[in-house]
């Protein structure tokens, strides 16, 4: 009898359990689908690249000083002898001004020269030969004076008008490292800028 009892516990056992997996696989789980369509699509490869122009003409300062104004920005499309950067001009305007009256003042030796000179010519019968001789040499140290400073005038003036740095030809303005406020000189490592011929 215990026996019986047993063995029906267990077909109980095996059969409430077959229901139960009955249950999990009655209905398949449902999942989000998309249709797939064909369609077209742009590829685009970029490359790291330098583009340079037919001529990169560097700009560099020829005098020493202080950036006052920059004329144009980067990328800027710009003409030959068109104003670029303009370096502080006041120790070069005073240059030129000292030069103008140096060149004055050897223009005086000259000409106070030239009187004595003719004036002992005329008297060349009452002065000595060597009188003479040495306010002609004073004279011609005087000339050369005035020679010596009219060269400086033009250094002057030259060194004056690189303040005013231009495009030596027509094209397109480079990355402009320096800014107003910078000091910049002719031995500077990097120059002020480019200028590129991308005709």
């Amino acid at each position: 009898m215990k026996s019986r009892l047993v063995l029906l516990a267990c077909c109980l056992a095996l059969l409430s359990s077959c229901g139960q997996g009955d249950k999990g696989t009655g209905k398949a789980p449902e999942f989000a689908v998309i249709e797939a369509k064909t369609t077209t699509a742009n590829l685009t490869n970029s490359y790291p690249a330098t583009i340079k122009g037919k001529q990169d003409v560097e700009i560099r300062p020829m005098v020493s000083g202080f950036i006052t104004k920059l004329h144009v920005d980067e990328g800027a499309t710009v003409r030959k002898g068109q104003v670029l950067f303009s370096i502080d001009p006041v120790q070069y305007q005073a240059a030129v001004n000292s030069a103008k009256a140096a060149v004055e003042t050897a223009k005086a030796a000259v000409n106070t020269q030239e009187l004595t000179v003719n004036n002992k010519r005329e008297l060349n019968n009452i002065i000595s030969d060597y009188d003479l001789q040495m306010a002609e040499n004073q004279l011609a140290q005087t000339k050369a004076q005035l020679a010596q400073a009219n060269a400086q005038l033009v250094n002057a003036k030259n060194n004056l008008s690189y303040t005013s740095v231009t495009s030596p030809s027509d094209g397109v303005v480079g990355s402009i490292p320096y800014r107003v406020g910078s000091l910049v000189s002719p031995s500077v490592a990097n120059p002020l800028t480019t200028v590129a011929d991308i005709s």
